[in-house]
């Protein structure tokens, strides 16, 4: 029996090799507009699959439990010792003759900015421990070796995980910066008029500490990673001191602060918080003197 011609599969000839190439050529076949788009949303999807992922491992960690006790915690002795202290700084201020209210002001505004400072140091400081190991620490595992084979790029992972450690600890610092203020307010009376913009000062200095051990997380193991971190940040820290504590520096000092500044630049969006919350103090303090 003769064979029907163009019946041999995989033959340039077929059958099947032509109606697929009339379908590619046909109305029928998507257009490559709904190609880059079904792409973009494959690529939105991806991300927000290992948001959604990072979030619901440290619930499972149990890391919102263990930050929300230690918080309550610290606040509550914080409520503690600035009410012993506004108490007695009153009952002295009583005795010696002065106004109670003015200098429970000042004292508000000073215990601001340490207050503030404190939420500086804890972020950062959470932000290195928690996330030290968030690339790294993955690839070491060997995570990595079994999700990347999947439908998933390399960039959606790393941004993924980038953003669901940055909504956890963007709302901590928000929450932590509103209640230290909230307590501060309730027992001196002082809101600083710009809080909302020195709270954002900090969001960014986490987000930059986050992208930094990130981006080091991709390249370097996790010891040298948190090494790293904690050395830049810690330098920073050193040599905002020395700018301000040696007067008449010469320009090799300055250069090297500014060098440092502009590698870990967290410690200078700290002193942009601080200005915005010091801008009132300087008023009251012209007056007072």
């Amino acid at each position: 029996m003769s064979r029907p011609p163009f019946t041999r599969v995989g033959h340039a000839f077929s059958p099947y090799n032509r109606v697929d190439a009339l379908l590619s050529n046909s109305f029928y076949a998507p257009s490559n507009r709904h190609r880059r788009k079904d792409q973009r949303r494959k690529y939105t999807m991806g991300w927000l699959l290992i948001t959604r992922f990072t979030i619901k491992e440290a619930i499972r960690r149990r890391l919102f439990l263990t930050m929300a006790i230690l918080t309550l915690l610290m606040l509550v002795l914080f409520s503690l010792l600035i009410h012993e202290a506004i108490g007695r700084m009153q009952e002295n201020n009583v005795a010696n003759g002065m106004d109670p209210t003015l200098q429970t002001l000042y004292a508000g505004i000073a215990i601001t900015i340490l207050a503030m400072w404190l939420v500086y140091l804890i972020i950062s400081t959470m932000t290195i421990f928690l996330t030290i190991s968030m690339i790294s620490g993955e690839i070491e595992a060997g995570t990595f070796a079994v999700i990347v084979p999947k439908p998933l790029r390399r960039a959606e992972i790393i941004f993924g995980k980038w953003l669901g450690y940055a909504l956890i600890l963007g709302a901590y610092t928000l929450l932590l910066s509103l209640a230290f203020m909230g307590i501060i307010y309730w027992f001196t009376g002082y809101w600083p008029t710009q809080a909302f913009a020195a709270i954002g000062m900090l969001e960014m200095s986490m987000l930059v500490l986050l992208g930094l051990i990130t981006l080091g997380g991709a390249f370097v193991p996790t010891a040298a990673n948190g090494v790293i971190a904690v050395m830049l940040f810690m330098g920073a820290f050193i040599s905002s001191i020395v700018q301000f504590a040696i007067p008449g520096q010469d320009y090799t000092i300055q250069n090297i602060t500014a060098v440092i500044s502009l590698i870990m630049p967290t410690d200078a969006m700290w002193h942009g918080a601080s200005f915005y919350l010091f801008p009132a103090a300087v008023g009251l303090l012209q007056g007072f003197t």
